[in-house]
C-alpha cells in the first residue's frame, strides 16, 4: 500500500474551530467525493496534550494501491477537473507550507501487552 502523507497548516487569520470545522465538515467529504485513484482518506487532528507542541496543524493520510495511482492523483490535481478541490484548500489551508511524503506503509501486529496498575512502568518508574 502506498500512502501520501501530508503535514497540513492552517491559513493565517483562521481560528482553530474555523480551520478544523471546514477541514472536517467541508473538505473531507469533498476529497472523498472527487479524488480519483484514492483508496482511503484520513485526517488526523491533534489533541491538546500536556507537554506536547506540534509543528503542523494536522496530518492527512491518503492510501493508494500503487505508486502509479499516487502519481496519477498528483497529476490530476493540476487539471481543471480538480479546480474545486484546490479552490477549497485555499479557503482554509496554507498550502505553501504543506509538506508531502510519498511512503510505503509497513505495518506490524502488536500483542497488546497489558499493564497492571500499581506495578512498575516499563521504564522502571512507578
Amino acid at each position: 500500500m502506498i500512502k501520501l502523507v501530508s503535514l497540513v497548516y492552517r491559513k493565517k487569520g483562521l481560528s482553530n474551530p474555523e480551520f478544523y470545522g471546514h477541514w472536517k465538515d467541508k473538505h473531507g467529504p469533498l476529497v472523498a467525493r472527487m479524488a480519483p485513484f484514492l483508496r482511503r482518506y484520513v485526517q488526523n487532528h491533534p489533541l491538546d496534550w500536556p507537554g506536547l507542541s506540534y509543528d503542523a496543524d494536522g496530518i492527512v493520510e491518503m492510501w493508494f494501491d500503487t505508486e502509479d495511482d499516487a502519481r496519477r492523483y498528483l497529476e490530476w490535481r493540476n487539471t481543471a477537473e480538480a479546480y474545486e478541490l484546490r479552490e477549497d484548500e485555499d479557503r482554509f489551508q496554507d498550502f505553501k507550507k504543506t509538506r508531502r511524503f510519498v511512503v510505503v506503509e509497513h505495518m506490524f501486529e502488536t500483542v497488546g501487552r497489558p499493564w497492571v496498575s500499581g506495578s512498575a512502568l516499563p521504564d522502571g518508574e512507578g
